[in-house]
């Protein structure tokens, strides 16, 4: 089974959530005709980590329903990230969206200390795969990249791709694309992530979008440009490496190990 995966790389413009979202319709309306086509946005896209929690969330539940035109024009799936308000306060929410409508939704379990998203935010409690296609798409947004249970879990449930959006600053790149690189390669998933690119406010971001597959392979990749890219990958061939090289069957066994401790100092 053949999936066309597509990055969309943007600069984000704070509080500009129509530009934004003008920007990024333009780059998806741009995209090759697919069979089984995701697409993946940055993180907070539409709005970056504004203070204006309130209208963000009614801007954003506007522009989902815009996409999901989009996605029924052009045949796609569509996965980025959102301010958006639940219940218990508001969420960074990643949210993807189909030809049918909204089916999918992650709040971010790992709020960045750094940006004080706990002032802002809840974080999530739960993980959340989406089944379609018959395979499972696993969901994880940003500074979740450093978690890598997140990912291990998602892979003890045998989740074939995994989409995260982010934010990710220049200054610290080179974490992001290792990062990447080690989630596929120690879980044998396709790693599918979107990042901003350019300037908000006084930092930079860095770009570097990617497709990472079951390898650990790049098939695509940004540097710090605005744009689009796309790669088909073949499903099957993360079946057969699984089945070739078997690492995954030693999940449970290592993790329901039991601890030797050795004690020198009292």
């Amino acid at each position: 089974m053949i999936i066309t995966f597509s990055i969309l790389q943007v600069n984000c413009l704070l509080d500009q959530f129509e530009k934004n979202f003008e920007n990024v319709k333009q780059n998806l309306l741009k995209l090759p005709e697919a069979e089984k086509h995701l697409v993946v946005l940055p993180e907070l896209w539409t709005s970056g980590f504004t203070e204006n929690l309130d209208q963000a969330d009614t801007a954003n539940r506007e522009i989902i329903s815009r996409l999901q035109l989009i996605a029924q024009k052009k045949n796609l799936l569509i996965a980025g990230s959102y301010i958006i308000e639940g219940d218990e306060g508001f969420f960074n929410q990643l949210v993807i969206v189909s030809p049918e409508g909204q089916i999918a939704t992650y709040n971010k379990n790992n709020l960045f200390p750094h940006l004080n998203e706990f002032t802002n935010f809840k974080p999530g409690n739960n993980l959340s795969i989406l089944h379609i296609w018959n395979l499972k798409i696993g969901m994880a947004i940003c500074y979740d990249l450093r978690f890598p249970e997140i990912f291990r879990s998602y892979a003890y449930n045998n989740v074939e791709i995994c989409v995260l959006p982010a934010q990710w600053p220049q200054k610290r790149i080179n974490h992001f694309n290792v990062l990447l690189h080690a989630r596929a390669i120690e879980n044998q998933t396709i790693m599918v992530s979107a990042n901003i690119c350019g300037n908000i406010n006084k930092t930079e971001f860095g770009g570097n979008s990617s497709i990472i597959d079951h390898l650990g392979v790049i098939q695509t990749n940004f540097e710090n440009h605005q744009g689009f890219s796309s790669s088909q990958i073949d499903i099957n061939n993360v079946y057969k490496w699984r089945y070739e090289f078997p690492v995954l069957e030693n999940i449970h066994n290592q993790s329901s190990k039991e601890i030797q401790n050795f004690y020198v100092d009292e």
